[in-house]
């Protein structure tokens, strides 16, 4: 390019450092991706060396025109062209490999370097050759830009390639202004920074390509990994679901998901994940859980399936993934309804009566106690009734111990129907019963108390031999007037209790502040059993009767507990 005398007009000078500074600042941006590094490198150094080859060619013209030898600076002058041509082969070269982490070839350029330096030396100081001289102006440059056009074209096939076809569009058309010259054709002086600034759009879209093929590769890669993850999940043995965190719609699910959760494969799009869950505080709290940790190990769900109105439970692991350039969870899933439904039954072994399913004794004592807590702090009242089947031991002697139990079980039943969902209804022992009302005062309490007593006398359950059993309960009330510990009600409600059995059963009879005295002057060991002088609280937990059917489900004899 520098034969094209881009010195030599007005404004010239200014227009060629202004595109070579172009030139340059592009080359530096572009060189940032390493693929594009050692072909840009290569390149600037040889407009570099054509650059300095029109100063020496400037220099020359200016020494013949004062009549001074010109056979050095002529020499100079070649061989920064025959430079600038050896670093364009070798940015060639590099545009070919594809990466300056390759290695390029070295000796054939060098060697045609030297043997072009000898060339020089020898037409220009042993044997001066004018016309070979001149034609090694049209040569070097002509070489360069043919073996540059070779290098770029070889980027074609890529599917970005805008910047390598500009740049090999211009040295094809440099190839041809040069041909043209050689010629005598004119050329002007302008093309050489034309074509620096033609150059430097080229390096700049060279790597917007470069960029956009590495990311054409990571978004394969990205498929190919997205892709081994759903051949994963699909072989998973595990029910596996991928949703999109931002708008919770399924975007994967597994044959065995599908299957649990009742998902059609072919419309898994419009499936939500929290449509599934039953309980939206426990879907509340998993998603706390992902939001502080981002994952999620070993928790327990309560979900829900369109083809299903009864809940399950699962255990879930989740954590959020990046997937398909999308924010989304990924939840794997295993099936604890038994363990769950196995937990609820040792849950039930430990605080239900097997008999009657009514709480024990021990649930209610700690249960009670919390809420007396509770009340306290609130300023609210509360009650304690204490029940006992009258003369039972009568029915199971009369009637056989499975009569008995149906009628604990009966009375049990009744009591849990004509109470509230918030009180407390145990078996404290034997056919002793106890209740806690919360919110009730003595009064009110007695008044419950009175309606459940004929509620009860109102029961009729059949023995074995079809024949009607009736029977009546006696009832002791005490209060949060008497006491605020759980014992003492419950002690002083069975002292009212044993007043009721005195005063000739099927009645309610009420603790009350005045009882206390006696109560406690006698300590709390007063009225004594009539035949075996025991209390009969402390006779029940001493020689509770053994039930034939105590452990046997309610079911299995027919009758019916749950309430209604």
């Amino acid at each position: 390019m520098g034969s094209f005398e881009m010195f030599s007009q007005t404004g010239g000078t200014t227009l060629s450092v202004f595109a070579f500074l172009f030139l340059l600042f592009a080359a530096i941006y572009a060189a940032r991706n390493d693929s594009l590094l050692s072909p840009i490198s290569y390149f600037i150094a040889a407009i570099v060396f054509d650059l300095f080859g029109v100063l020496f060619e400037k220099s020359a013209v200016s020494a013949f025109e004062q009549g001074s030898s010109v056979e050095v600076l002529i020499m100079f002058e070649l061989l920064m062209f025959l430079a600038s041509m050896i670093f364009m082969m070798l940015s060639a070269s590099s545009f070919i490999n594809g990466s300056s982490k390759k290695d390029v070839s070295f000796l054939p350029v060098w060697t045609l370097g030297a043997l072009g330096g000898g060339a020089i030396v020898l037409f220009t100081l042993v044997i001066p050759a004018g016309d070979i001289v001149n034609n090694m102006r049209f040569i070097f440059p002509l070489v360069s830009f043919i073996y540059l056009s070779i290098g770029l074209a070889s980027r074609f096939s890529s599917s970005h390639n805008s910047g390598f076809v500009l740049v090999f569009g211009v040295a094809c058309g440099l190839v041809v202004i040069i041909l043209s010259k050689f010629f005598g054709i004119y050329t002007p002086w302008y093309i050489s920074p034309f074509s620096y600034i033609l150059f430097a759009a080229g390096f700049l879209l060279m790597s917007q390509n470069i960029c956009a093929e590495k990311l054409d590769k990571a978004n394969q890669e990205i498929v190919k990994y997205n892709h081994r993850i759903e051949e994963i999940i699909k072989s998973s043995p595990f029910p596996i679901i991928i949703s999109r965190l931002g708008d919770d719609r399924i975007i994967l699910a597994n044959d065995n998901a599908a299957k649990l959760f009742g998902i059609n494969q072919a419309e898994v799009d419009k499936y939500h994940l929290k449509d599934f869950f039953a309980d939206s505080d426990n879907r509340r709290l998993l998603l706390e859980r992902l939001e502080e940790k981002k994952e999620v190990q070993d928790f327990d769900v309560l979900i829900k399936t369109p083809e299903s109105d009864t809940p399950f439970w699962l255990l879930t692991s989740a954590n959020i993934i990046d997937y398909n350039y999308d924010l989304a969870l990924y939840s794997a899933f295993q099936d604890i309804t038994s363990r769950k439904n196995r937990e609820t039954l040792l849950q039930n072994q430990a605080t239900r009566d097997p008999l009657t399913s009514l709480y024990n004794r021990r649930y209610f004592e700690e249960e009670v106690k919390k809420q007396i807590i509770k009340a306290k702090d609130s300023g609210s009242h509360y009650s304690v009734l204490m029940l006992d089947a009258d003369l039972f031991k009568r029915v199971n002697d009369t009637y056989g111990h499975k009569t008995g139990d149906r009628v604990l079980i009966e009375l049990a039943s009744k009591a849990e129907k004509a109470l509230r969902d918030k009180d407390i209804v145990a078996r404290y022992g034997g056919e002793e019963f106890v209740v806690f009302l919360p919110d009730i005062t003595a009064e009110q309490a007695y008044k419950v108390a009175d309606r459940l007593r004929q509620s009860i006398a109102s029961i009729v359950v059949h023995s074995d031999d079809n024949q009607e059993v009736r029977f009546t309960v006696s009832i002791g009330v005490s209060s949060s007037d008497i006491s605020d510990n759980v014992d003492m009600l419950v002690k002083t409600a069975d002292e009212a209790l044993y007043r009721a059995k005195q005063n000739g059963r099927n009645r309610v009879e009420l603790f009350v502040k005045e009882d206390l005295q006696q109560f406690e002057k006698n300590g709390q060991q007063v009225n004594k059993d009539e035949k075996r002088n025991i209390h009969p609280v402390y006779d029940k937990e001493n020689t509770a009767e053994i039930s034939l059917l105590d452990g046997v489900d309610a079911k299995d004899i027919g009758l019916k507990l749950d309430k209604e």
